[in-house]
């Protein structure tokens, strides 16, 4: 009567939903938990039964699994001192846990050292014309931007260049006077001597002539061929 008295009590306390079967030396129960959870609960029947009979109910249910107790209830003795017999046994089954083996984090991946790429070298102009009447207005020695942005692009390729002469040479048209013609080749020729050297350029030796219409490149009977000889040519000699 005690101990049916203690199993009343343990299903108030924490168990709800039972759910039995039995066999000949005890009473299973499936039972939910007050966590929510199913439970096993052995009970041993009869006054010759032990604890080891429980037990084995508990290793049949459960099989290879490991048991993990949830409570337990002791046979008491006539003086009511527990006597490490327990009766009944409440009880899951645990899943066991299988532990991953922890993977090592591949090393990230080191970038390749791409070599900067040096910059492509260019050799130094050694020539340049400006020819045609967009260099220059006509009758001027005045440089226009289309001729400053050639001179430009030619004193940059020769920066750093030690020159031992630079020949300035200007040429115009049969057209007008000789004396014309001259002033008027030469006084461009000392413009672009100005502008280079303005824009960095150095040589040992400067040869600025003008030359009028000395020296044409096509017939001076055609348009064509007079804008082609009205020009200033530009040498570099040497280094």
């Amino acid at each position: 009567m005690f101990f049916r008295m203690l199993t009343a009590i343990a299903c108030a306390a924490g168990i709800a939903g039972c759910t039995s079967y039995s066999g000949p030396t005890h009473n299973t129960d499936i039972v939910t938990l007050a966590n929510g959870t199913q439970a096993y609960r052995v009970q041993c029947l009869g006054l010759l039964e032990t604890s080891k009979t429980c037990m084995a109910e508990v290793k049949r249910i459960c099989g290879d699994k490991p048991a993990m107790r949830v409570a337990s209830v002791e046979r008491m003795p006539a003086d009511l001192t527990p006597d490490n017999d327990p009766r009944e046994i409440t009880f899951q089954c645990v899943t066991a846990v299988v532990e991953q083996p922890v993977q090592s984090k591949p090393a990230p991946a080191v970038a390749p050292v791409v070599a900067p790429i040096a910059a492509p070298v260019h050799a130094p102009a050694r020539k340049v014309t400006l020819q045609g009447d967009t260099n220059f207005a006509v009758g001027s020695a005045t440089l226009t931007p289309a001729a400053t942005a050639k001179l430009d692009d030619f004193a940059a390729s020769n920066r750093g260049v030690d020159i031992e002469r630079l020949t300035i040479a200007g040429y115009t048209d049969s057209t007008g006077s000789a004396e014309l013609n001259n002033r008027l080749s030469a006084a461009r020729a000392r413009s672009v001597q100005s502008y280079l050297a303005t824009a960095g350029m150095r040589a040992s030796k400067w040869d600025v002539q003008g030359y009028g219409a000395a020296s044409p490149v096509a017939l001076n009977t055609t348009a064509v061929g007079r804008t082609r000889n009205r020009r200033v040519e530009i040498q570099v000699d040497g280094k």
